[in-house]
């Protein structure tokens, strides 16, 4: 039996997501995008991770310390004793603990997304490591590696889904990982669950699943594209 938190997890990421890409897409002239909605939206995308078993443990960590979603067996999230002793850490990103949090104090005080890269801007601090932007870009990415994630379930036949995940991984954390935690991705991405073992654990069916993975899919893009434009208009450019 899975934890009533799993149920329907991938509707309520989807209906979050679509009220961030609504806010995106308004026709106010600049868009604004709530810091603490689009931590709330990453928020109900942990369990969902979670689901995915050992070969999504990099992701979970990567994500959970940016929105400060402390793991605990009720949110899905994997606890340490599952991680394989001989699963690399990627010492170039600091430990989850230290970051936990992050985003959603800052949300107390900094109203947007727009407002917290700008006032990481004039305080010379955006490249930082640690600081609110380089959060915001990870946890940015981890959503990204979700959409990819159903683009590729959506567009292939069959019940496996390691392919798709090594795709979504590779695209979006690949270039940053080490050979290491690529290695271990790799390895560990052949105990991921089925389609059909996924989709239990959501408590989805094929049909439900398809349109809820559409419209993340869909919802999604517009916010990665708009995060990522509003961090390539800055004065860094791509050198964040």
């Amino acid at each position: 039996m899975f934890h009533s938190e799993a149920v329907r997890v991938l509707t309520k990421a989807v209906e979050a997501f679509n009220e961030l890409a609504n806010d995106v897409n308004s026709r106010s002239a600049p868009p604004r995008l709530s810091l603490s909605k689009f931590c709330r939206a990453c928020r109900l995308l942990s369990p969902l991770i979670g689901c995915m078993g050992i070969a999504f443990r990099f992701a979970d960590m990567e994500f959970s310390a940016k929105v400060g979603i402390k793991c605990s067996p009720a949110s899905l999230c994997f606890e340490p004793p599952l991680l394989p002793p001989a699963f690399p850490v990627d010492k170039t990103h600091p430990s989850p603990t230290t970051l936990v949090d992050r985003l959603t104090k800052a949300s107390e005080s900094i109203d947007t997304i727009e407002a917290l890269i700008d006032l990481d801007i004039a305080r010379n601090a955006g490249k930082g490591s640690g600081s609110n932007s380089r959060n915001l870009i990870r946890a940015n990415r981890s959503v990204d590696l979700v959409r990819i994630l159903f683009e590729q379930i959506l567009a292939q036949r069959g019940n496996s889904i390691t392919g798709p995940l090594l795709t979504a991984y590779g695209q979006v954390f690949g270039p940053y990982h080490s050979l290491a935690i690529k290695t271990a991705v790799r390895a560990a991405a052949l105990t991921i669950p089925t389609k059909a073992g996924l989709l239990r654990k959501l408590k989805e069916n094929e049909a439900s699943s398809r349109v809820s993975m559409q419209k993340f899919v869909s919802a999604s893009s517009a916010i990665i594209q708009y995060i990522n434009n509003l961090f390539h208009s800055t004065e860094y450019g791509d050198d964040w």
